[in-house]
């Protein structure tokens, strides 16, 4: 079995995408690119390639992998 990713997006703005054969997803570190404006990359890397979503934030925190758990 091929591990999938799909990703959506709705409120006036869509986007879906399928990734098959997915084997990392990892987040860059945050950067604050002007005051009060952090940026990170969020990667998914595929057999077929990678994408790249470019994520902006008010605060670093809001950028960090939380577990299940937190």
């Amino acid at each position: 079995m091929k591990t999938v990713a799909s990703i959506s997006f709705l409120d006036n703005h869509s986007l879906s995408m399928d990734m098959e054969a997915v084997h990392q997803i990892e987040i860059t570190p945050p950067m604050e690119v002007d005051t009060g404006l952090w940026t990170a990359s969020l990667l998914i890397r595929a057999d077929s390639g990678t994408v790249a979503i470019q994520l902006l934030a008010d605060d670093p925190t809001k950028l960090e992998i939380k577990t299940a758990t937190e």
